[in-house]
């Protein structure tokens, strides 16, 4: 009898010794499926236990319930993003036209014939106009860049003559501005996959926000890495201290402008725009700011591999 009783206990002790390790071993492949569902929200994937156990299953549906809400709200955010930006392409769209025209308008009139305060409020309407252009543009672009069928066609592009002719129509500003220059640019060709078009307007759109901040001076400097195969174009500025920014990884948000900025003239929506067509060619971009000596610096540095068409 106690021989039978050993025999039942060890039994017991051996089943309930698989199911615990049975458990263990599908709590853990299901834990690896729901990472794979939560990096993946678009796919109708649900989390299935492949031992049963009522209790964890319990635990189970409560966690597809969670999930199936949070594709709900992906999708629905996702739907309203796009809603937005077709809204915002089509009223940008809608205003240059007009406004154009009234820029045409303004710009046909004489100056010459009318006296000073005249004069000088329609060289005011005229820059106005021109800001609101730009801000229209801007929007524009934001909302093509950032929709899901934006694709760039990357080619080499010689980067170095692209970043030299961007300096050179932005000269004038510089020197309008008094603003001590320091661009050491390569004369040699350097050449990385991307778009042409894209690739300038990344390069004018932080040379703009270097112009708009910078107190007394502005540097350009290209860094090419041969040990991670990159190329690294830097743009510094200066800023007063009061406009250090909090988070500088931030400015690249949508419309995020720190508060002493706003008077600069500013949208936030260059940085934003040049983030994007940076990752759309393969690049990255990143913001730093730094207190040196009495100095406070602002960075901006885009990175870029190599270009992959080229042969050794």
């Amino acid at each position: 009898m106690q021989t039978i009783l050993l025999f039942i206990i060890i039994l017991t002790a051996m089943y309930f010794a698989c199911r615990f390790f049975l458990l263990r071993k599908s709590i853990r492949r299901t834990a690896s499926v729901l990472h794979e569902i939560t990096g993946e929200l678009t796919e109708n994937r649900i989390v299935k236990l492949p031992v049963y156990d009522t209790c964890l299953e319990e635990l189970l549906e409560a966690i597809n319930e969670n999930l199936s809400a949070i594709r709900r709200e992906h999708i629905a955010y996702a739907e309203k993003e796009r809603l937005l930006k077709e809204q915002i392409e089509n009223i940008s769209h809608d205003l240059r036209t007009p406004l154009t025209a009234v820029l045409g308008y303004l710009k046909l009139m004489d100056k010459a014939s009318l006296d000073t305060s005249n004069a000088e409020y329609l060289e005011i309407a005229i820059r106005r106009s021109e800001a609101l252009q730009t801000l229209i543009s801007q929007f524009y672009e934001l909302s093509r860049v950032t929709s899901n069928d934006f694709s760039i066609k990357k080619e080499p592009v010689d980067a170095a003559r692209i970043l030299r002719e961007t300096c050179l129509e932005h000269y004038a500003q510089l020197e309008a501005q008094h603003l001590m220059t320091d661009c050491p640019l390569p004369a040699h060709e350097i050449c990385i996959p991307g778009d042409a078009d894209a690739l300038k307007r990344i390069f004018s759109n932080l040379l703009q926000n270097a112009l708009r901040y910078a107190s007394s001076s502005i540097a350009v400097r290209v860094q090419e890495n041969s040990a991670d195969n990159t190329v690294c174009f830097i743009f510094e500025n200066d800023i007063l201290p009061e406009q250090m920014p909090e988070d500088p990884a931030r400015l690249f948000d949508r419309f995020y402008m720190q508060e002493q900025s706003r008077s600069r003239g500013g949208t936030g929506l260059g940085l934003t725009i040049s983030k994007s067509l940076t990752e759309h060619m393969g690049g990255s971009i990143k913001a730093d700011c730094r207190t040196t000596g009495s100095q406070t610096i602002f960075t901006v540095q885009v990175t870029f591999p190599y270009s992959d068409f080229l042969t050794p």
